[in-house]
């Protein structure tokens, strides 16, 4: 009877637990196995969630685990925080895309569920007692004489009839439009330069967030030897991006989110090539991260990627609910987005179950996009704040207002996680008082 919408692994996720209450999952992204098979996910919670869908063995079997967080600055590490604390089983996972998706996939399998690739939500009209959702359906199609392509065009479409639509469908959501949330920004873009290496580092499990006057970069351990590092580009921008995002608002369009991948060139210190190439990294490394010792044996893949920081102003209403990046996007450093959201399709589930299979009142609906909406306003900084605790260690206290984005948590483990290097969470008013 619900309808979920999506384009990666939250849609995936969201209604596992309670999956007898799920009719369909389309899924518009790309398939298992096509061109970005070989990414790789950082930083997949595991924990309560995780275990409660029967995924805790399969994940740990595949992926690569992170047991801890190191905060350093360009002298070196300067506190760290146990991921595992209280929970041996609680961990980060770095795992392949494909094999979570695949892992995902498999569990809704076990469920029932069938995904349905290659979907696309066109049309969304809600009414008293249902949804009734126009989908597109997408095959490849050859094209082209002197030079062939091919592309993925609609071969077909069809009409069903839902009590409840979960969107999450990512930063550009059918779903929020049809809601006719405003998705407005809550900070500025920020653009990472992004390499993928093999070196001969031992990163011990650990992840590394480095902090600079006005940079946050991280350093992810991968499989195999690898590592990704991720470098903050203040100053820079994408001026074509910039410029349609902003016209778009100021001409009472709304606001829209911009693709996170780009191949132009960049307003800053220099082209894309210049940014992405060998000689940058190790300067961005000898600069920033100089302790870094470790030899880089080859760089495997390298990007520029924008984030945006946006918020809805809801997470639904009446029959159609929003969870993931559809609601919300922020920075990659706590991968807090992924996370989030993750739990957010746990608890709507849970909902969703208790209105359909149980009879309960549909205001609890209600109580999950409040309950969300006020998480994600203490994420972005506009109700929280950290400020420092009985015991403040000097540099963590100084860097206090960047970690809020950079701890892979919310509520009260947020609490538990700062309570280790000396901080506490507190009302943004609250904290500024404590200084």
């Amino acid at each position: 009877p619900v309808q979920v919408v999506g384009p990666g692994d939250l849609d995936q996720l969201a209604e596992v637990h309670d999956g007898d209450t799920v009719a369909d999952v389309l899924h518009h992204g790309q398939v298992v196995g096509d061109e970005d098979h070989g990414q790789l996910e950082p930083g997949l919670q595991v924990g309560q969630e995780v275990e409660d869908l029967g995924l805790y063995d399969r994940v740990m079997h595949n992926c690569y685990r992170v047991n801890s967080i190191v905060l350093a600055d360009a002298g070196g590490p300067r506190a760290r925080i146990a991921l595992n604390a209280g929970d041996p089983k609680l961990c980060l996972a770095v795992l392949r895309q494909d094999v979570l998706e695949s892992l995902l996939e498999r569990a809704l399998g076990e469920h029932g569920i069938q995904v349905d690739w290659r979907r696309e939500v066109a049309r969304l009209e809600q009414g008293a007692g249902s949804v009734r959702t126009g989908i597109d359906h997408f095959e490849k199609e050859s094209r082209g004489y002197v030079i062939a392509h091919t592309e993925w065009v609609v071969a077909g479409s069809s009409t069903t009839e839902v009590p409840y639509v979960v969107g999450a469908d990512g930063y550009n959501s059918r779903v929020r439009r049809a809601l006719d949330y405003d998705f407005p920004e809550v900070g500025r873009a920020q653009y990472y330069a992004v390499f993928e290496c093999n070196t001969d580092a031992d990163l011990q499990n650990e992840m590394t967030v480095v902090l600079g006057e006005k940079t946050a970069d991280v350093l992810w351990p991968l499989p195999g030897g690898d590592c990704r590092w991720s470098f903050l580009l203040p100053g820079h921008s994408d001026p074509q991006t910039e410029e349609i995002k902003d016209v778009l608002a100021n001409s009472g369009f709304g606001h829209f989110p911009t693709e996170r991948l780009k191949d132009r060139v960049f307003r800053g210190e220099g082209s894309r090539d210049e940014l992405l190439s060998d000689d940058n990294l190790r300067r961005l490394i000898s600069e920033r991260a100089p302790w870094f010792k470790a030899k880089i044996n080859a760089v495997k893949w390298r990007t520029i990627v924008r984030f945006e920081r946006r918020l809805a102003t809801g997470f639904g209403h009446g029959r159609l609910w929003l969870a993931g990046d559809s609601a919300h996007l922020t920075g990659p450093v706590g991968i807090q987005s992924m996370n989030a959201g993750l739990a957010e399709g746990h608890d709507l589930a849970v909902a969703l179950a208790a209105v359909l299979r149980d009879g309960a009142r549909p205001s609890i609906l209600d109580a999950y996009g409040q309950r969300w909406l006020g998480v994600w306003r203490e994420l972005q900084g506009q109700t929280l704040a950290l400020k420092p605790g009985p015991s403040p260690h000097p540099w963590v206290v100084a860097h206090a207002k960047d970690l809020l984005s950079c701890l892979p948590a919310y509520g009260s483990a947020l609490g538990a996680m700062a309570g280790q290097i000396g901080l506490a969470t507190a009302a943004v008013q609250e904290a500024a008082e404590a200084g």
